[in-house]
């Protein structure tokens, strides 16, 4: 393996259960996720790869050939020592070029001027862009810094076309890339499963998500079997005690809680269909974990460019009461079930394939180098 000069950090703070594959520490969201798969395949190519995480421990270690650089943050410390932690952080890694999705805004290209390093933006939400949330407001001095982040950045990269028109009009951004979502395709294609017996809903249990709607079609729906998966966000521990506690009530539905991202693609291969309510997302990882198993999407507000309807891999249903058509119809035509899951696995290994996507990244980097 030719070991490449160029040091590569990511700024995922919530990427420690993904890179120690931990079933302890309960989080981690699609944004992480992105971030270790292309991570780890740059370390395989020979990258010096590290990642700034949140951790207690105030430590540094290997894993994978990834370095970790533990940060710790605490509602209890000062302003100016979560600063300075995160700052010392970015010290520490040293790198050439840093990769942020989500995390402290306003730092990081803060940083990036005073050393002269390069930092690149990764956009993980439609609502990155749009600044504003569905359920309670978006602060100001968070607008700012979330402006600074895309202001001050060297290169954006966006997951669809509708965040890459926005930088260009709204933020006249120019230097942005559209670089699609990474998944890992399994060696051994896998046949359509013909005993896939629920639906299944996966997603960190919060308002954007919408978790409450699944629980109503479950009921509407009683003749059906349902699976949830979502582990606690952060700081929305009564969210989730709600939807557990509601869950726990619906003789239909399953409610498991949190699985680790290595034990959960079994659940999508055994579901005849895959159901999102978010009110909002980029390109979520959840729609490939389905595809790449030939399960099929229904969507209830989100279709990233379009591609669930162009590409026949589900339905795009815009209304509740139609998404519940949607549900009885797709679940009641294995045929079609079948057809559009072979379309799911076709269109995700051409277009979302981690090595092709792993090479866009490669030629990013070498374009930051000159």
């Amino acid at each position: 393996m030719k070991r490449i000069d160029t040091k590569i950090c990511f700024v995922a703070f919530d990427s420690l259960p993904l890179l120690i594959s931990s079933e302890t520490l309960k989080y981690a969201g699609g944004s992480e996720l992105k971030q270790v798969l292309v991570g780890r395949e740059l370390a395989k190519r020979g990258y010096p790869v590290s990642f700034i995480t949140y951790d207690e421990k105030n430590e540094k270690k290997t894993v994978d050939g990834i370095t970790i650089i533990s940060c710790p943050q605490s509602q209890k410390y000062s302003f100016i020592k979560n600063f300075l932690l995160y700052w010392n952080s970015l010290k520490k890694a040293d790198a050439d070029i840093y990769f942020q999705g989500i995390g402290s805004t306003g730092v990081l290209p803060f940083f990036c001027l005073i050393h002269r390093r390069k930092y690149v933006k990764w956009i993980v939400s439609d609502s990155n862009l749009l600044f504003e949330r569905f359920r309670g407001g978006h602060p100001f001095v968070r607008k700012i810094t979330a402006s600074l982040d895309i202001l001050f950045a060297h290169k954006i990269i966006v997951q669809n076309l509708f965040q890459k028109e926005i930088l260009e009009n709204k933020f006249k951004k120019k230097d942005c890339v559209l670089i699609k979502n990474p998944i890992i395709i399994p060696q051994d294609t896998v046949d359509i499963e013909s005993n896939k017996s629920y639906i299944l809903w996966v997603g960190s249990i919060k308002a954007v998500k919408q978790p409450e709607l699944f629980l109503k079609i479950a009921r509407k729906l009683p003749q059906l079997k349902f699976v949830m998966i979502g582990g606690e966000s952060k700081g929305r521990k009564a969210e989730y005690d709600t939807i557990e506690k509601e869950a726990k009530t619906i003789p239909n539905l399953d409610f498991l809680g949190f699985v680790p991202y290595h034990k959960i693609q079994h659940y999508y291969r055994n579901a005849a269909i895959f159901i999102n309510t978010s009110q909002i997302e980029g390109f979520p990882n959840t729609f490939l974990e389905s595809w790449v198993s030939g399960t099929p999407v229904i969507s209830l507000n989100v279709d990233p460019d379009e591609v669930i309807c162009k590409e026949r891999i589900g339905f795009h249903s815009k209304s509740f009461e139609q998404l519940l058509l949607d549900v009885i119809r797709l679940f009641q035509d294995k045929n079609l079930r079948e057809e559009m899951g072979m379309n799911a696995k076709k269109y995700v290994q051409q277009h979302h394939d981690l090595n092709m996507i792993t090479t866009e990244f490669e030629q990013l980097i070498t374009s930051l180098e000159k």
